[in-house]
């Protein structure tokens, strides 16, 4: 697919924004019911539409010479998504078959708790976050529009999926009557479009809720797990996924005209959610039963970033990408970008990981940012 005509869908999607999402100013309920964006906001348009080269192409451009050049791995990368395909327990295989089928948004609220998820779903439902909708929930999320569907990247990279590839070594789960490996048999692998938006939505919702941000984004990471499971995508393909969430997520926060749709949507949340609880949203929240204890979350996150993948550049070296900062100013706001860049660095893999590059669309897949949100819960140095 051409940039320009990648360019052109995605004009068409951010075109039907206006008309599918929730619109504020309604006539009966406008002095109770939560405001919405207006359409304009939600339009714009805005600098971070698009990433610089009109598509994530560059920065997922990894693969090729993996695929081209390391048989072995790709071999190991096969192998994973046979061996958690093959082992997976039937709750890994009805999660899996969950995210599948739910949207995003959904799959992550069992991170915010075993009280607050009902709640947060409870008020998304009910149409009291409307500007949290707006951004984050569905195919349509503002936020993702117009130019992170993945199907221009799935389009160039053209990778068959595991089922695809090896159909005697992958077993299939669905729900019954469904048809999830019909729909992707002739869709590429590269990268994963639920691990994108799984990391994506992640970390706006991270950042709305801190306090939660490690369980929200090892949530994320099994997303992209689930995928495996499946013996739809490969760990390559969830792993690109992740890097191309970080590099949107660090582009919509460093957009100042969008960031304040981002920040207006977690005032809003908030507000929702100490509405419905009664009590302030931080004491709630410590005595709720969490989905993962900080360090369960942070070493299952860990895992997942590479699931066993070996360095392939051991010698290479990059630096985390400055705009990436932004990821943490909620959880850290009276540091400094510099301070918190920091951070990220330091709870970051090592450079040289497969998909991993230098240069300027280099770091991306180094950030593990459940790491980054329990600095403070694990008393690391800063």
């Amino acid at each position: 697919m051409s940039i320009s005509r990648s360019r052109s869908l995605a004009l068409t999607l951010l075109a039907t924004v206006a008309l599918v999402l929730p619109i504020g100013g309604g006539v009966a309920a406008a002095d109770t019911a939560p405001q919405a964006f207006s359409p304009a906001e939600l339009v714009g348009p805005y600098p971070s539409d698009f990433p610089p080269g009109g598509t994530y192409i560059p920065v997922l451009d990894g693969f090729t010479a993996l695929n081209d050049n390391n048989p072995a791995l790709i071999a190991q990368n096969l192998q994973t998504v046979v061996r958690i395909n093959n082992d997976a327990t039937p709750a890994a295989q009805q999660d899996a078959i969950d995210i599948n089928y739910d949207d995003r948004l959904i799959s992550l609220s069992v991170a915010l708790g075993a009280k607050l998820g009902p709640v947060f779903l409870d008020l998304l439902d009910a149409g009291k976050l409307p500007k949290v909708a707006a951004l984050a929930e569905g195919e349509l999320a503002r936020t993702g529009l117009p130019s992170a569907t993945t199907l221009p990247e799935k389009e160039y990279f053209d990778n068959p999926r595991p089922f695809v590839a090896a159909p005697a070594q992958i077993k299939h789960y669905d729900r019954p009557g469904g048809d999830l490996y019909a729909q992707l048999e002739t869709n590429g692998s590269y990268p994963s479009g639920h691990s994108s938006q799984g990391y994506w939505k992640g970390a706006l919702l991270a950042s709305w809720l801190p306090e939660l941000g490690p369980q929200i984004i090892a949530r994320a990471g099994e997303i992209g797990l689930g995928r495996v499971v499946l013996g739809v995508h490969y760990p390559l393909d969830v792993m690109g996924g992740r890097l191309m969430a970080m590099d949107l997520a660090a582009a919509r926060l460093t957009d100042p005209a969008f960031d304040r749709l981002i920040d207006d949507a977690g005032v809003q949340l908030r507000e929702q959610l100490e509405k419905a609880v009664g009590v302030p949203l931080t004491q709630f929240i410590s005595a709720d039963t969490p989905y993962l204890t900080t360090e369960q979350a942070v070493a299952e996150h860990r895992q997942l970033m590479t699931y066993g993948l070996p360095r392939v550049a051991p010698d290479q070296q990059n630096s985390i990408p400055a705009d990436a900062a932004a990821l943490l100013e909620t959880k850290f706001p009276n540091l400094t970008n510099a301070q918190r860049l920091a951070i990220l660095e330091r709870t970051a893999i090592p450079a040289g990981y497969p998909l991993d590059k230098s240069g300027p669309d280099g770091g991306w897949l180094r950030i593990d940012l459940a790491a980054a949100y329990a600095v403070d819960s694990l008393s690391w140095s800063k």
